[in-house]
């Protein structure tokens, strides 16, 4: 008698593996793009909240010295922030606006989306062009 698996045994394995491929790959691919937009709206809070820190910071030394000068006193702008902050894979469109010693809109474009604040309110991301 001999061991092992008829062709027909093989191929209904196959249809059996590629059912379940077809099925499970679209589920993957909302999982990686989740975590792409997860990771744009993370990326974006964290340069806010390092400009928010850097400019806090700058204020202080300007209250404690007199020779220091605070450059965010008249406001942020887009070519200012990465020497505030680590950028990353991210780029800003348009110049943030800082007002009373936070930043209160700013769009941040990271893994091709678009992340947008507005009054310190933060939208969902959206895919960037």
């Amino acid at each position: 008698m001999k061991k092992g698996f008829t062709l027909i045994e093989l191929l209904a394995v196959i249809i059996i593996l590629a059912i379940v491929a077809l099925i499970a790959t679209p589920i993957i691919l909302d999982v990686v793009e989740d975590a792409r937009k997860s990771a744009a709206a993370s990326e974006a809070n964290m340069i806010v909240s390092g400009i928010n820190t850097f400019c806090a910071t700058a204020e202080m030394k300007a209250q404690i010295d007199s020779e220091y000068t605070d450059i965010c006193a008249d406001g942020v702008t887009t070519s200012e922030v990465p020497t505030m902050v680590n950028m990353g894979n991210a780029t800003l469109e348009g110049n943030p606006t800082y007002t009373d010693g936070r930043v209160t809109a700013i769009t941040v474009i990271s893994n091709n989306y678009k992340v947008v604040m507005t009054g310190g309110v933060w939208a969902d991301p959206t895919k960037s062009e």
